[in-house]
C-alpha cells in the first residue's frame, strides 16, 4: 500500500496529507491551495428573468394608465348638467355604439396546365362594434 503525502512548495519536503502546516518549515500549505471559485449567478438569473416580467407589467401600467386619461378626458369634455329642472321629454333609444367598418376586396386568377385562366373578384365587409 502506498501512503498520500503532500509536498511543501516553499521546502520540497513530504509532509501527512492532513497536516495544515508543513511539519518542516512551518509553512502553511492549505494557504497554497487554490480556494474554490463560488460564482453567484442567481442574481444575473433573476435579472435575466425579471426583464420581460418587468416590461409585462409596465405595458399593463401604461395601458391602465392611458385608459384612465380617456375616461377623465371624457369627463372633462362632457358638459356640466345645467341647474335648470330637467324637461320631460320622450325616451329616445341609446345612441348607436361607435362601429369600425373594414371593407377587404380580393382579385384572384387561377392558370391550369391547359392555359385556361379563369379569374374573379370577391368583397367582404366586417364590422366591429367598439
Amino acid at each position: 500500500m502506498s501512503e498520500v503525502t503532500r509536498i511543501c512548495a516553499q521546502c520540497g519536503q513530504p509532509g501527512p496529507l492532513e497536516a495544515r502546516f508543513c511539519p518542516h518549515c512551518g509553512r502553511d500549505v492549505d494557504g497554497d491551495l487554490a480556494a474554490p471559485v463560488v460564482t453567484r449567478n442567481l442574481p444575473v438569473a433573476l435579472g435575466k428573468a425579471a426583464l420581460p416580467i418587468l416590461a409585462g407589467v409596465a405595458g399593463l401600467a401604461a395601458r391602465a394608465a392611458w385608459r384612465l386619461l380617456q375616461a377623465r378626458l371624457e369627463q372633462a369634455i362632457t358638459p356640466a348638467p345645467q341647474a335648470q329642472p330637467p324637461v320631460a321629454q320622450p325616451k329616445s333609444p341609446a345612441p348607436a355604439r361607435p362601429r369600425r367598418v373594414i371593407r377587404i376586396r380580393t382579385a384572384w386568377a387561377v392558370g391550369d396546365g391547359r392555359g385556361v385562366w379563369r379569374q374573379g373578384q370577391s368583397d367582404q365587409t366586417i364590422e366591429i362594434e367598439e
